[in-house]
């Protein structure tokens, strides 16, 4: 009796031993997975200094925002790697010009929908193949953030694309190719026609259709840069086009999407940035 009770006591420390190191092995594999979280972010947020240098230079060195700057140019898995340290981790990012995109702070004004900017969205969407609702859903919505005369906000305000997540029938897929074309901006700010999509031309032009959108855009593209808005009049070379236009060949808001991966931990980040002038663009929000 007493070899088989000492036999149970073994066996009970045996799994009570087994029991401690599982947790303590889980315990160390959260510490590592939340050090590497950490060092990701560190990470992500040195990208984005990184991409307000960028951003600083190119004002510093060109008059106009161009589609083909190096700001333009995404990075992919770019690895990253103490020398000496064997952990590396690889960093994913892109910089979009948002004033190349359609600005749907537009399409309201102290609560009501303009009927001219809604068409223009319409026209937008329609040209990519989306649902004729859907203009006039995201106006209201639009339109609820601001507060008339009399009358107050019904609705939170909107950062960016992917807050319309909350409008009926917006799909995360919707929002995805949408999010190349609209954007949402905290002042009112002219549309680049150097970075503009043909699309996005076509439908905040009035009289331009989509054909001569894509030729004008071609043309850009092979080098033939709008030097000034009045160069865009006088290629359009039509009298019926209202000259008071809001475009511009320069561009002041730019959005920052990063990723880096690191062993246990992947972390993502989105940013808005300003630039003004020649000064070091400002960080206007962060999610991520």
């Amino acid at each position: 009796m007493a070899i088989i009770g000492a036999l149970v006591v073994v066996a009970a420390a045996s799994v009570a031993t087994a029991g401690i190191m599982e947790r303590q092995a889980l315990l160390a594999d959260t510490l590592a997975s939340e050090r590497d979280r950490v060092q990701a972010k560190w990470l992500l947020r040195s990208g984005l200094d990184w991409s307000r240098i960028v951003l600083l230079n190119d004002a510093r060195s060109n008059a106009v925002t161009l589609k083909d700057a190096i700001w333009a140019q995404p990075i992919e898995g770019l690895e990253i790697r103490a020398p000496g340290n064997t952990r590396g981790a690889y960093f994913s990012g892109l910089i979009e010009d948002e004033q190349g995109k359609y600005d749907l702070g537009r399409l309201a004004m102290n609560g009501t929908v303009l009927a001219g900017e809604l068409a223009a969205l319409g026209k937008l969407l329609a040209s990519l193949g989306m649902p004729d609702w859907l203009a006039p859903a995201i106006a209201a919505r639009v339109a609820s953030t601001q507060g008339g005369p009399q009358s107050a906000p019904t609705a939170p305000g909107l950062r960016s694309v992917r807050d319309l997540l909350g409008v009926d029938g917006v799909t995360l897929e919707t929002v995805t190719v949408l999010s190349e074309y609209l954007t949402i901006l905290p002042s009112k700010s002219a549309l680049n026609v150097n970075t503009a999509s043909a699309e996005v031309l076509s439908a905040s032009i009035p009289r331009l259709d989509l054909a001569q959108a894509r030729s004008l855009v071609e043309q850009r593209d092979r080098g033939q840069w709008f030097n000034s808005r009045g160069d865009l009049l006088n290629r359009l070379d039509d009298p019926r086009i209202a000259t008071d236009l809001l475009i511009d060949v320069r561009s002041e808001w730019f959005k920052v999407t990063g990723e880096v991966s690191l062993e246990h931990a992947t972390a993502s980040l989105q940013a808005l940035l300003q630039r003004q002038g020649r000064s070091l663009p400002v960080i206007r929000w962060i999610e991520g």
